[in-house]
């Protein structure tokens, strides 16, 4: 498990899972896929991934991005998924935010 989780983490707002935060490139979050949820963020919808990390018996929540949002499907849930911040896109588009970069890899069907 990524030994930055720690400080890549908030409490959220009542007893739901932990924030956590891909900041820097090499950031990871390994756990059973538990689901997925549509959130309002700012008038928008976006999808929220939660994931426990049974190592640490924790339950951890982390926003949707462009990658991730096409990387990770709801035929994934109850797999052990392991997803990497690979860093931001170094050539944006004109005028757009650069994308985050992940890999994003599943347990495989027995």
């Amino acid at each position: 498990m990524n030994t930055n989780i720690v400080r890549k983490t908030e409490p959220s707002a009542g007893t739901g899972p932990e924030i956590f935060r891909f900041e820097s490139p090499g950031d990871y979050l390994r756990g059973r896929f538990i689901n997925i949820e549509t959130v309002d963020l700012g008038g928008k919808p976006t999808l929220r991934y939660i994931m426990h990390d049974e190592e640490e018996d924790r339950t951890y929540s982390f926003l949707g991005t462009v990658d991730l949002n096409t990387k990770i499907r709801s035929s994934d849930v109850g797999k052990i998924l392991e997803i990497r911040y690979g860093g931001k896109d170094p050539n944006p588009e004109p005028g757009k935010n650069a994308i985050k970069r992940f890999k994003v890899f599943a347990q495989k069907d027995k």
